[in-house]
């Protein structure tokens, strides 16, 4: 498995950005119908785990929500891995548009 580990900056509060990026995997679900086949995905507190399918690969990990930062880290399949730097800048790019 190759690893993913993503550390996305914020100035807001815990609660706002858990308001705006939980359930964010739901709606990249709807979004992106025809690619991610099943999504998984809970929280406690401002710790959460996730699972998806994507075209028969399956991508697992958890997303912390810290004071000034969230950490994302996960483990995807090593056939993804020549992926792994799109992976990772689209992950950031949909937390920090879910932010704005």
């Amino acid at each position: 498995m190759a690893s993913i580990n993503i550390s996305i900056p914020h100035s807001l509060t815990k609660e706002e950005v858990a308001a705006k990026t939980k359930n964010l995997l739901s709606s990249l679900k709807e979004k992106y119908a025809g690619m991610i086949d099943s999504v998984n995905e809970e929280w406690n507190g401002n710790q959460g785990k996730f699972n998806l399918s994507a075209k028969g690969f399956d991508v697992s990990g958890t997303m912390s929500i810290n004071d000034s930062s969230i950490e994302i880290e996960g483990k995807m399949p090593m056939a993804l891995s020549f992926f792994k730097g799109t992976i990772e800048k689209s992950i950031r790019n949909t937390v920090e548009e879910a932010l704005m």
